[in-house]
């Protein structure tokens, strides 16, 4: 084990007392580099990180980890360990960290005054002085502001070995654009169901003036009433099939 990846082999797991597994016969390499993991809510994302942090251990199968990986949590509720000498360490990457992060002094004399996104950063702040070969972040701007957003992603830029990250806010930037997307088809749709069907009352109210058959014999009639027939229907069938794919759409 070389000590900048992360491998999973055949790895699956199921918590105590659930029926089914979570994972079965997971294989993955995780190289150096951030790699984010994305899937549904319940899906396991968070799990997957505890497995390559070795915060959890594989109900079958095995995962190589770097030695000293570490996992941040989502929740921010106690002050991190090492918080207080990261704020104490005079040398020069504490100084970066710390002056990147706009971390304080007194915030471990006040955690639960601060806000979460200052939990957040100095949760950050103390896994980056660790230096850990590895490192899994669950959430890391999750409901904080642009500026806080901005100091965190500076600073994770910087990291240089194994990162995982798991954010909903990626996955909902492209719910959103997805939903865009979807939203301007559908109005293209409608724009041509209305036109469609305004062309068919058009051409309909045309033969409807021609008075099909008035005047004409008995076989001319019957010609006439046939084409118009055969487009009428034809027409019904184009818009029929234009309606169901706007309702699927919508």
């Amino acid at each position: 084990m070389s000590g900048t990846e992360i491998l999973f082999h055949d790895v699956s797991f199921r918590y105590e007392g659930a029926p089914d597994s979570l994972f079965d016969s997971v294989n993955m390499h995780v190289p150096t580099g951030w790699s984010g993991i994305v899937g549904a809510n319940g899906a396991g994302k968070t799990t997957l990180m505890r497995l390559a942090t070795g915060t959890l251990t594989p109900t079958d199968g095995r995962v190589e980890i770097p030695e000293g990986a570490l996992y941040c949590a989502q929740r921010t509720d106690d002050a991190p360990p090492g918080l207080q000498q990261l704020l104490a360490d005079m040398d020069g990457d504490a100084w970066e960290i710390r002056g990147r992060l706009g971390l304080e002094e007194d915030w471990p004399g006040r955690w639960h005054s601060l806000s979460h996104g200052e939990r957040k950063r100095a949760q950050i702040g103390v896994a980056l002085w660790r230096r850990p070969p590895a490192l899994a972040i669950d959430e890391p701007t999750n409901h904080l502001d642009r500026a806080a957003q901005s100091m965190l992603g500076e600073a994770l830029r910087r990291y240089a070995g194994v990162g995982l990250l798991v954010s909903h806010d990626r996955e909902r930037d492209t719910l959103v654009h997805d939903r865009e997307t979807a939203t301007r088809e559908m109005k293209k749709l409608e724009r041509e169901q209305i036109r469609r069907r305004e062309e068919a009352s058009r051409s309909q109210a045309r033969r409807s003036k021609k008075n099909l058959g008035k005047g004409d014999n008995d076989e001319r009639f019957k010609r006439n009433l046939a084409r118009a027939t055969g487009k009428d229907g034809q027409a019904g069938r184009l818009l029929n099939q234009l309606g169901g794919r706007v309702q699927q759409a919508r």
